[in-house]
């Protein structure tokens, strides 16, 4: 059955790469992402990340995104950038609407100005807070008002960091779990000395794959735990690795070994296995997780891997989304290709002006087109767009 996507919609301003401007894209439950380099492909999905930051630190998000300066549009610095979400919060059955707007107070201090959490399409609207003469205000359910406490005010800190009360806050603390919940997955190193090839605590987490993958040999001794998971995983590494014939995860003295059991029986240790092999099981932990977190977040899948496994990541990617939300990146005309039946998942990203643009293909309008060439040739001849020329 397929879930409803966590994220409905999302609306940018004054972010990155993101102007003024700010239209608002609808989100699916496959989302992917095409467009030139620099075009900003990678600021949607630092967006997603900064969301991620609210309910934890959001002043060390905007920092480790280079600092506040850096994440206005084009710097400028009386501008106010502002996010706008259209959220499901699927345990409470009902769909909110959030907004946060921050920028530079002096010379390097983050400062959110407004922000607001209501009900989406329930008339009348029911608020849950809002921001009111700069003050941040908490909305009862029987319309009374409440301040925040001064001792609780933080101009860089959302409410979602601060109210976190399933009991008495139950839309906001929901959508501070939901955000906390997104996993973004921008740049896997594999190289030889990649820690990734290491072994690994087994005390880690192994509920899902952390973005730095470095449980993964955990959650590869979990998957072989479930039959039925871990056939599918097993049937797809050996359409990638021919010889492969199963996967050991040996746990010794606290640590977590990974091994790709090759014909003859013969161990190949995580050290001499190639970076593709590395990634693509990674993908499979990521896509093949029966209860994944509600939205992830994949730069560029398709590096590293041979064309032959293009068509099995798309079909991966897709069944996935039946599951939970994706957002994904790509540079491969091969993995767009995948989508030619429903073009409705592609996103195109282009600057207009200088601002970053993004607009969700229209099936009905490529019919024609879908006839005689695929998504992908489309996308190289640029009939849709997404291209430097």
């Amino acid at each position: 059955m397929r879930v409803s996507p966590a994220i409905k919609g999302l609306q940018i301003r004054n972010l990155f790469s993101f102007g003024d401007e700010g239209q608002p894209i609808e989100l699916g439950p496959l989302n992917i992402l095409i467009g030139p380099n620099a075009s900003g492909k990678s600021n949607f999905i630092a967006v997603l990340g900064l969301l991620k930051e609210l309910p934890r630190d959001f002043a060390d998000g905007i920092t480790r995104a280079g600092g506040i300066s850096e994440c206005l549009f084009k710097g400028h610095p009386g501008t106010t950038a502002a996010v706008t979400v259209i959220a499901n919060l699927r345990k409470l059955k009902r769909t909110v609407r959030y907004e946060v707007g921050f920028g530079k107070k002096g010379k390097t201090t983050l400062e959110i100005v407004n922000e607001s959490l209501e009900a989406e399409g329930e008339p009348p609207r029911k608020g849950f807070f809002a921001t009111k003469n700069g003050v941040r205000v908490l909305l009862a359910r029987d319309g009374r008002e409440s301040l925040l406490e001064e001792e609780d005010e933080d101009s860089g800190q959302s409410v979602l960091s601060r109210l976190q009360d399933s009991k008495n806050y139950p839309e906001i603390t929901s959508l501070g779990r939901l955000f906390r919940s997104f996993r973004l997955y921008p740049d896997w190193e594999f190289g030889q000395s990649s820690h990734v090839r290491d072994s690994f605590q087994s005390e880690a987490k192994n509920d899902y794959l952390e973005e730095d993958i470095s449980n993964l040999g955990l959650m590869l001794n979990r998957f072989r735990s479930d039959p039925k998971v871990n056939r599918e995983l097993l049937k797809h590494l050996k359409a990638f690795y021919e010889d492969a014939e199963d996967i050991h995860t040996p746990i010794l003295s606290g640590l977590v070994d990974i091994r790709v059991q090759e014909r003859g029986e013969i161990d190949i240790p995580a050290i001499r296995l190639s970076d593709g092999t590395l990634r693509w099981l990674a993908l499979l932990v990521i896509l093949l997780h029966p209860t994944p977190p509600p939205l992830i977040c994949l730069e560029e899948p398709e590096l590293g891997l041979h064309p032959d496994a293009i068509r099995t990541l798309g079909e991966l990617l897709a069944e996935a989304s039946q599951r939970t939300q994706l957002i994904v990146t790509t540079h491969s005309d091969s993995l767009v290709d995948q989508f030619t039946l429903s073009p409705e998942a592609v996103v195109v990203c282009e600057k207009h002006a200088g601002s970053t643009v993004l607009k969700r293909l229209n099936g009905k309008q490529l019919t024609s087109w879908l006839k005689r060439y695929t998504l992908g040739q489309l996308w190289r001849t640029g009939e849709i767009g997404g291209n430097r020329w």
